[in-house]
C-alpha cells in the first residue's frame, strides 16, 4: 500500500470494533457454550421471572442415532418459546427428555450381535437389556452435546430419561392408576404382528408401502332351502380375499343385511354376489354373469350354512355393518383370529378364535398340512390348492398399499394373541367420550386445523395395545397361573412393584425378582382354578406407553412444573404418536388432559 493511500484510510472516521474477522465458529461454539454454563446462564434466565409460570415438556427425542434436520426444526421452537416466556417475566423451566426403551434400541442390539456372529442363544436377557442401556445412553449424551451446540438453553444437567428408574416406576404407577379405572384389560383379539420381531406393534408403529398380494374369489358352496327355490347346479356364495392363508382359519361369510344379493349363472356355476358389485366382479374375473332374476336381501340369509372350499366344515352367513361395495363381492371371507372387523363380528355371533399361526408367522399344528410354512409362502400352495378343488373363481396378483413395520420394514399379519389393552370404550370409564370433550372443552389448537386431526385419530382408533414381547422396556407386572393361565394383577401389586422398583434398580427389580419375591412370600390361590403356582409375565409396555406418561413422571413428579402443562409443542405427525398417547394414558389415568394448547409445526 502506498503512502497516499495509508494516509488516505486515516483520514476516514470507521468504527472499532473487537470482532474478528472470521466466525471460526467450530472455535468460539464451545466458549460461548462454556461461558453459559459458567455464568449459569439457564438458572439465571428461570429465577428471574416473577409474574407467574409456564410448563411445556419436551416431547422426548428417541435415543438412537445422531441428530437431524427435523430435531433441530423442534428443539429451536421449543428454545424460542422458552426464552420468550421468560423474557415476559414468567418462569419457564425447561427439562430436555430422552425415549430410551424399545424396539428399534434392540433391534441395533440384536444387530450389532449378528455382525460380531455372537450367538443370541447365548445372551441372556439382562445382558441384552445392560447392551440396550449402553446403546441408548451412548446417544443421550451425543445428542446432548448437539442439542447445546445449537444454543438451546435447558436443564442439561437433570434431564428425565424413561430408563430412569424413577420414571419407570412411576409409569407402573400409572398403569396402577388405569386399572382402578377399570379400562385395563387382557383379551385375545387380533392385532398386527411383526414375525421378523415376533411382537405386537401398535398404530403408531406401523407405515404403509406398496406391496404385492394375490387377489383371489372363492366359492364356497352353499344348500338352500326349498324357501329360496330350486336350481338347476349347486349355488355357491362368492368371497374375495388378498390374504390367502387365512381361508384356513375361515368361520363364516358377512353379508351386509340391507344389500340386495342376486343369484348369476356362469361357466362357475349359480353364483351369488351383491348386485352393486356384479360389473367389478366380471371386470376382474373374466366371468360373464348372467342374471337369474333371482334377488334375496342379506338378512334372509342370516344363519344359513356354507361349505368351507376346502375343509370339512361349515361356514356361517352373518350379517355386519363392516361390509361395503367398496371392493369385493359383497360377501365377506370372516376369520375372527385374523381381522379387526372380523373379530368385532365374531364376537356378536360367539364364533372362535381361530389363529392358527405362531409368532413366527408360521402355521401351526392346528393346520398339519401346512404346519411350519411361512403364511407368504403358503398362499401360492392355497390357491392351486383352491384350482385343484374347483373353488377358485379368479385369480391375478395386484399392488396395494400394505402396512409394514417401522422398524424391520417387513409387511405385517393380523395375528390373535393375548395382550394387554386400554379399553377406549369401556362403558363405565369411556376414554373415547372423555378425550374428544377435552378436545373440545379443554384444549387450545395452533393451528385451528389441529382440532380436526386429532378428533378424527381419537374417534377411529381402536383399543390400544400396550404389551410387547420384548426384552428392552418396562416391565407389566402380572403373574399367572401356571394351571389355567389366569393372570394376577391388581392396583396394589403394581403400586408394592413400582415402590421397590424406584427403590432397586428399575426394570431390573422385577425381571430379576422370583415370584416368591414378587408376593412377599406369601400364597396365592387362583380364584379360577384353586391352583397355587405362578409364573412371571414377560411382556414390556409399548413404548409410546413410556413417552406418553411424561405427565406423571415429569410434569407431577417435578417440583414447580405444573399439570396440565401450558403447551406441548410438536411435528404434526405426532397428532398419531405423542399428542395421541398423551392424550389417552392421561385420561385413563386421571380423566383429564395434560395440556391445555397443542402447537403443532412443519
Amino acid at each position: 500500500m502506498s503512502q497516499e493511500a495509508q494516509n488516505y484510510k486515516d483520514s476516514i472516521n470507521l468504527p472499532q470494533t473487537d470482532f474478528p474477522m472470521k466466525a471460526d465458529l467450530a472455535t468460539r461454539e464451545p466458549e460461548f457454550i462454556a461461558l453459559w454454563k459458567k455464568s449459569k446462564s439457564y438458572s439465571q434466565m428461570v429465577a428471574s421471572g416473577k409474574k407467574g409460570k409456564f410448563f411445556m415438556p419436551d416431547g422426548p427425542p428417541y435415543a438412537n442415532g445422531g441428530i437431524h434436520m427435523g430435531h433441530t426444526l423442534n428443539k429451536c421452537l421449543k428454545d424460542f418459546t422458552i426464552k420468550y416466556q421468560n423474557l415476559k417475566g414468567l418462569t419457564a423451566p425447561f427439562i430436555p427428555g430422552w425415549d430410551c426403551h424399545g424396539l428399534p434400541i434392540e433391534h441395533k442390539v440384536l444387530k450389532d450381535l449378528d455382525d460380531k456372529k455372537i450367538d443370541k442363544k447365548e445372551i441372556t436377557p439382562k445382558q441384552i437389556r445392560e447392551l440396550c442401556r449402553k446403546e441408548a445412553l451412548t446417544w443421550v449424551a451425543h445428542q446432548g452435546e448437539q442439542f447445546q451446540r445449537l444454543g438451546i438453553l435447558a436443564d442439561w444437567e437433570n434431564p428425565y430419561l424413561t430408563l430412569h428408574s424413577a420414571y419407570e416406576a412411576e409409569e407402573v404407577r400409572e398403569l396402577a392408576h388405569i386399572m382402578k379405572n377399570g379400562v385395563l384389560y387382557r383379551g385375545k383379539k387380533p392385532v398386527y404382528w411383526c414375525y421378523a420381531l415376533q411382537t405386537a406393534l401398535a398404530e403408531a408403529e406401523i407405515e404403509y408401502k406398496q406391496h404385492k398380494s394375490p387377489s383371489v374369489y372363492v366359492k364356497f358352496p352353499i344348500t338352500l332351502p326349498e324357501t329360496f327355490g330350486s336350481f338347476s347346479s349347486p349355488v355357491a356364495f362368492v368371497i374375495w380375499t388378498t390374504t390367502p392363508w387365512t381361508l384356513p382359519a375361515n368361520l363364516a361369510i358377512a353379508l351386509n343385511k340391507d344389500f340386495d344379493y342376486g343369484v348369476y349363472d356362469s361357466e362357475k356355476g349359480h353364483l351369488i354376489i351383491a348386485k352393486a358389485m356384479k360389473e367389478a366382479v366380471e371386470k376382474d374375473t373374466g366371468l360373464v354373469l348372467t342374471d337369474t332374476g333371482r334377488s334375496f336381501k342379506g338378512s334372509e340369509f342370516e344363519g344359513l350354512k356354507a361349505k368351507h372350499p376346502f375343509y370339512d366344515r361349515d361356514s356361517l352367513l352373518i350379517l355386519g355393518d363392516h361390509v361395503t361395495t367398496e371392493a369385493g363381492t359383497g360377501c365377506v371371507h370372516t376369520a375372527p383370529g385374523h381381522g379387526q372387523d372380523d373379530y368385532l363380528v365374531g364376537l356378536q355371533y360367539k364364533l372362535d378364535i381361530l389363529s392358527p399361526v405362531n409368532e413366527r408367522a408360521e402355521f401351526t399344528e392346528e393346520v398339519p398340512e401346512y404346519q411350519g410354512i411361512h403364511v407368504f409362502k403358503a398362499n401360492p400352495l392355497i390357491v392351486e390348492r383352491l384350482k385343484e378343488s374347483g373353488s377358485l373363481v379368479g385369480f391375478k396378483t395386484i399392488e396395494h398399499s400394505y402396512p409394514h413395520c417401522w422398524r424391520s420394514k417387513v409387511p405385517l399379519i393380523f395375528r390373535a394373541t393375548s395382550q394387554w389393552f386400554i379399553s377406549m370404550d369401556n362403558i363405565d370409564f369411556n376414554i373415547r367420550k372423555k378425550s374428544l370433550e377435552a378436545i373440545n372443552k379443554e384444549i387450545s389448537f395452533v393451528p385451528d386445523w389441529g382440532i380436526k386431526r386429532l378428533t378424527a385419530m381419537i374417534e377411529s382408533r381402536p383399543d390400544w395395545c400396550i404389551s410387547r414381547q420384548r426384552n428392552w422396556g418396562v416391565p407389566i407386572p402380572v403373574l399367572y397361573c401356571t394351571e389355567c393361565d389366569h393372570p394376577h394383577i391388581t392396583e396394589e401389586f403394581l403400586l408394592a412393584v413400582a415402590d421397590k422398583m424406584e427403590a432397586q434398580d428399575g426394570i431390573e427389580y422385577y425381571f430379576e425378582a422370583s415370584v416368591e419375591t414378587l408376593l412377599n412370600n406369601k400364597e396365592l390361590t387362583c380364584p379360577s382354578c384353586s391352583k397355587k403356582t405362578w409364573r412371571k409375565g414377560t411382556d414390556i409396555l409399548d413404548v409410546w406407553f413410556d413417552s406418553g406418561v411424561c405427565h406423571a413422571a415429569v410434569q407431577k413428579k417435578r417440583e414447580g412444573l405444573g399439570f396440565p402443562a401450558d403447551l406441548y409443542l410438536e411435528g404434526s405427525d405426532q397428532h398419531r404418536g405423542w399428542f395421541q398417547t398423551s392424550l389417552i394414558s392421561s385420561v385413563a389415568s386421571n380423566g383429564k388432559a395434560p395440556f391445555k394448547k397443542l402447537l403443532t409445526h412443519n
